[in-house]
């Protein structure tokens, strides 16, 4: 399968009311990959492994693959109980994943939280990635941790997890866009995606401009984001992984077929 066969988006700022409407969008609009969102399973119903059997049933159908499946995550926890308790879905987690035929889960570090304080937040992180590796190790999985959020968006802390806890199952989901909102900028992006390649597991190419509550999304191609730069380094690193498009802006389903266009003729 070449470059260009190997594109997806992840399920998600579509219009769709129901999964199969996102599935048929797909087919039509040649996206072989899809990423989708652990939450999107549980809000479907009490029972998440029929509602994963039902879905991938679908994309089987389809000829339609899961890259990876997001856990949705957060290891800022108050207490050891609420901390265990997210190691616990995350177990969950993994059983959808091999129903939905993906070995990939894409993880976070967690959200700020009241009573979580700031010094604490590496290692809350750096105790639920390990213990996420070894739950990878015994079910054959493997993780990509996000640059999401005001936590690990910080490359350098993602960078320090990679290598206080060095295993082939680890790696990273690079957004190209998130550096960005996080504060880093445009000039900072293109020696921070060179920093993160030889560790990206998958990707959500994203663009858009602007931090924080000035952030707004656009097609790829369109906004500020050196998005050549990304697949450059990318490449150069020797990542074989799919090419995901995320699209954050208003016009939803035509955009992400935009975003499908750029990565088409960029590749």
């Amino acid at each position: 399968m070449n470059e260009r066969q190997k594109i997806g988006v992840i399920y998600y700022n579509f219009s769709f009311t129901f999964f199969p409407e996102f599935v048929t969008w797909c087919q039509q609009h040649q996206a072989n990959f899809v990423e989708i969102q652990a939450g999107t399973i549980y809000q479907a119903g009490n029972n998440p492994e029929k509602q994963a059997e039902k879905m991938a049933a679908l994309l089987r159908q389809h000829q339609i693959v899961v890259s990876q499946l997001s856990a949705g995550n957060d290891f800022l926890q108050r207490t050891p109980a609420e901390f265990k308790a997210q190691i616990e879905r995350l177990l969950q987690v993994c059983r959808l994943a091999k129903i939905l035929g993906t070995s990939q889960l894409r993880i976070d570090g967690g959200w700020p939280k009241e009573g979580v304080p700031e010094e604490k937040y590496f290692q809350l992180i750096l105790d639920g990635v390990k213990q996420a590796v070894e739950i990878a190790e015994r079910e054959n999985l493997h993780l990509a941790l996000d640059n999401h959020g005001s936590v690990t968006n910080n490359y350098q802390l993602q960078l320090e997890v990679f290598s206080r806890v060095a295993s082939p199952r680890l790696g990273a989901n690079l957004d190209t866009m998130n550096y960005r909102w996080y504060g880093y900028s445009v000039e900072e992006l293109p020696g921070i995606y060179q920093a993160m390649a030889p560790f990206v597991k998958h990707t959500h190419l994203k663009d858009g401009t602007g931090t924080r509550s000035a952030y707004q999304g656009r097609v790829l191609g369109e906004g500020e984001i050196p998005l050549k730069e990304a697949v450059a380094a990318l490449r150069k690193a020797g990542y074989t992984g799919v090419w995901c498009a995320e699209y954050e802006g208003s016009d939803k389903e035509a955009g992400y077929a935009r975003c499908l266009e750029w990565l088409r003729n960029n590749l």
